[in-house]
């Protein structure tokens, strides 16, 4: 039979009394020990700020390229056109819009009618419409 345990304290070595540890720093007063004196505090604290802004402008980025990719097609052929692109949706959705539509007016003369006294109007052809500009 093995005894395991050592309930006499036979051969046990002699410990000294425990000293009293050193006062722990906190870690940000050790980081600010290797910064010139200068706590690292704020610095760290920035960055986890700053952090989660990073992950989203990353994620926005991922989004518009993929919709760029999705509308190349279209986008060239609006652009062959001098059409004006605007994005929507964070990049997920085009809007196109064809700039001649703002030089487009109602004909004063007919009352965008189109015809006046029964016969088509001189000015806007009976279009009811003028071009501005001409």
């Amino acid at each position: 039979m093995i005894n395991i345990s050592n309930c006499l304290s036979k051969d046990n070595p002699y410990r000294p009394p425990a000293q009293a540890a050193p006062p722990r720093r906190p870690a940000v007063a050790l980081i600010a020990d290797r910064r010139d004196g200068r706590s690292a505090g704020p610095g760290i604290r920035d960055a986890f700020a700053r952090a989660p802004g990073a992950a989203f402008a990353w994620l926005a980025w991922f989004v518009r390229r993929r919709g760029d990719r999705w509308f190349a097609t279209n986008d060239s052929e609006a652009y062959w056109w001098g059409w004006q692109i605007t994005r929507t949706r964070a990049g997920l959705g085009r809007r196109y819009h064809d700039i001649r539509f703002g030089t487009l007016a109602a004909c004063a003369r007919c009352a965008a009618a189109g015809a006046r006294a029964g016969a088509p109007c001189e000015q806007c052809l009976g279009t009811g419409r003028i071009t501005l500009g001409r």
